[in-house]
């Protein structure tokens, strides 16, 4: 158990510099972007290295299991689950909702969000910060890397309220000012890499965003067992099961 809650504790620590005030509305902090925390961090990385390897090859083979699943569900539905079509969906609602965030405008990008997330990020972030005279400021220079962390499926047929986290990494600024002065209040300006998880769930045939977590999620994640419901028969499978059906029909009618 400590050991749990001293691995939490180091992972958290590293990942201080990631919050976002971006969609999600944590603001953007800085720990070690002093001189002096940049020794810190250095100290800290060669310390904590094994730690460090521990985390990365458990997303690792996360990453690698999910996509595992990914390729076989593909080939009951190659237009939800291919790899390529999914990435392509999920950097197109990346890109969509750090736009409709920076023009604090989150309506103009809720096709791309499910509803209730939408909404609440409008009304608890944006709506408060611009009661309070804040804006933030939220730009996306490109994004690093998109990775398949956990996937959650659905008992449904049509894969209704299936789930998919991904860890995104992005070289980003993010902070919010006064608009009346234009002082900084939280965060810092400049492009730094930043990851988050964004969880996207199937409504009605689309893929939309339903979650943004902090980076410290990854780990959680990627340590779970993917949860695969096999109720949906292919084809073949169920020519096969009637065909057993109608030889038990005829021998119990003998």
């Amino acid at each position: 158990m400590k050991s749990k809650i001293f691995l939490i504790f180091i992972f958290v620590i590293f990942q201080y510099t990631e919050l976002l005030a971006g969609p999600g509305g944590k603001i953007a902090r800085v720990l070690f972007d002093s001189p002096l925390g940049k020794i810190v961090l250095i100290i800290l990385t060669i310390v904590l290295l094994p730690v460090i390897i521990y985390v990365n090859l458990k997303e690792y083979f996360g990453t690698r299991k999910t996509k595992k699943d990914l390729k076989e569900l593909a080939k009951e539905n190659y237009e939800l689950f291919d790899e390529i079509i999914l990435k392509n969906r999920v950097t197109d609602i990346f890109n969509r909702v750090h736009k409709g965030w920076s023009n604090q405008n989150m309506e103009e990008c809720s096709e791309y969000m499910s509803d209730w997330y939408w909404q609440n990020q409008q009304i608890v972030y944006l709506d408060k910060w611009k009661k309070q005279g804040m804006v933030n400021i939220c730009n996306v220079k490109k994004i690093n890397h998109i990775k398949p962390l956990h996937i959650r499926v659905s008992n449904n047929k049509d894969f209704n309220g299936t789930r998919i986290m991904y860890a995104i990494s992005a070289n980003m600024e993010d902070y919010l000012v006064k608009k009346t002065n234009s002082a900084i209040i939280e965060g810092k300006k400049g492009f730094r890499d930043v990851e988050t998880v964004w969880t996207i769930v199937l409504i009605d045939g689309i893929w939309k965003l339903d979650n943004i977590e902090e980076s410290v999620m990854t780990l959680k994640y990627a340590k779970m067992e993917n949860i695969l419901y096999r109720n949906i028969l292919k084809p073949a499978e169920t020519e096969n099961k009637q065909i057993d059906i109608d030889n038990n029909l005829q021998q119990t009618s003998k």
